[in-house]
């Protein structure tokens, strides 16, 4: 079985679909939140996640515009592009969004999250210290992760406790280990931040378990034309091209 995995679709219609049509021929899709926020059609984002019947979790956006988040932690942009979302939802919009787990269990030993399993709509795992006391205090083998739009992932070996990590700025291909544990981020499907402006999304292969992230060319300037008729502050357009 081949299980897509796509988080942080931030409104970017283009790039969902095309994210989409990458993944047609795949067994399901999960995503990992943060549908909305930033982009100029949040509408149309939802309404194809649920189209589509794709299992889907909160994010801190999501967080946000339910009030279950403060919109005070927030920066100015994201403040922004939240108060202008609330403006074009619908009620059943926000009514799907407020029902949105936190947790969603992808596979055997497979949790997915949209920031990390202590912390699901908030926490970033950025570095090798929150990574390791990830691996130590939960007991999954590998943890699909969003949030931070960094594509990437870390790697446990529990004998000698070494934790490592792997860009994956040009996809990677990640060959799971049974005696090794994960945590795999399959970066930004709308707004990606690791300077590279293409889609991200990780396809699983639960038979041969074996990761795919992979990245896929957009039209970024698409998304870019219609935040900035939107009246949407210009950097959220321009970070599109940037992958900042």
């Amino acid at each position: 079985m081949k299980i897509g995995i796509i988080s942080d679709i931030h409104g970017n219609a283009e790039a969902l679909q095309v994210v989409l049509d990458e993944l047609k021929d795949v067994d399901g899709i999960v995503c990992l939140g943060d549908i909305v926020g930033y982009g100029a059609d949040p509408e149309y984002c939802i309404e194809k996640i649920r189209e589509l019947n794709i299992p889907c979790i909160k994010g801190n956006h999501e967080g946000a515009l339910t009030r279950e988040l403060d919109l005070s932690y927030f920066n100015d942009y994201a403040r922004r592009a939240i108060e202008w979302t609330k403006k074009k939802l619908k009620e059943q919009d926000v009514i799907y969004l407020s029902r949105l787990g936190k947790k969603i269990t992808i596979y055997k030993d497979v949790l997915g999250v949209h920031g990390s399993p202590r912390q699901p709509l908030w926490e970033y795992i950025l570095d090798k210290q929150i990574a390791e006391e990830i691996f130590n205090d939960f007991d999954f083998q590998i943890y699909f992760v969003g949030h931070s739009h960094i594509a990437g992932y870390f790697s446990f070996y529990p004998k000698n406790e070494v934790v490592q990590y792997t860009s994956a700025f040009d996809g990677a291909k990640i060959f799971i280990r049974p005696d090794h544990s994960y945590i795999i981020n399959c970066g930004s499907v709308g707004q990606p931040r690791d300077r590279n402006p293409q889609a991200s999304f990780a396809i699983f292969d639960t038979e041969h378990f074996i990761v795919n992230i992979k990245r896929v060319d957009y039209p970024v300037y698409k998304a870019q034309e219609k935040i900035n008729k939107a009246n949407l502050p210009e950097f959220l357009a321009d970070r599109l091209a940037l992958g900042i």
